[in-house]
């Protein structure tokens, strides 16, 4: 493939803003407006320089998609405020399909990140499959070093999902530049449109 320099930009601008918003959910459980302003008014700009008024009106719609679905998917709990911002910043460099393609594969994301969460030392899933499997891998022997205030420490910390957005939106931009094209959801699904 021969990417654009429109292309370009908004890959180079989601590697960085992915790779540092990643960084900082799992260091500090946090997505700061230092990173996800400035990749918006970025996009933005970008998107006005290489598409003009149409590239603009591109980028605000899909600011508002991106975290619109992901806060509805989620019915308005348990997503926080930079993952949100994060999701806007995605949404106005990706565009509006590719920014639909990039929540639902965040939540694929989130779904799995989710469950390794839970399973985690001291989480729900641990929990109950010590009480079921007593004696087995999962058994309370194994975690008697363990003391409470460690595992209650680590069951309160939110669940960082950045990584998931991360996730979500690097596999959507290999795959759009694995096949050359934006489109490519839509006719993975069967529809067929010139956007």
């Amino acid at each position: 493939m021969n990417p654009t320099p429109l292309a370009t930009w908004c890959a180079v601008l989601t590697l960085l803003l992915v790779g540092m918003a990643v960084t900082t959910d799992l260091m500090w459980r946090r997505i700061p407006n230092f990173l996800t302003l400035p990749a918006l008014a970025s996009a933005v700009f970008i998107r006005l320089m290489f598409q003009g008024w149409g590239g603009l009106g591109l980028a605000f719609v899909g600011a508002l998609v991106a975290p619109l679905l992901l806060w509805a998917m989620h019915g308005g709990k348990g997503i926080g405020m930079g993952d949100l911002k994060l999701a806007a910043a995605l949404g106005a460099i990706l565009g509006p399909l590719l920014a639909v393609v990039t929540v639902l594969l965040s939540a694929v994301a989130g779904g799995l990140l989710a469950i390794t969460w839970m399973l985690r030392s001291g989480g729900q899933l641990h929990q109950l499959l010590d009480t079921l499997l007593i004696g087995l891998p999962f058994s309370k022997k194994q975690d008697a070093d363990i003391t409470s205030d460690s595992i209650k420490s680590r069951t309160t910390k939110p669940m960082p999902y950045g990584l998931a957005i991360g996730v979500g939106s690097l596999t959507t931009l290999a795959v759009c530049w694995w096949t050359g094209h934006e489109n490519w959801f839509l006719s993975f699904v069967g529809i067929t449109a010139n956007l």
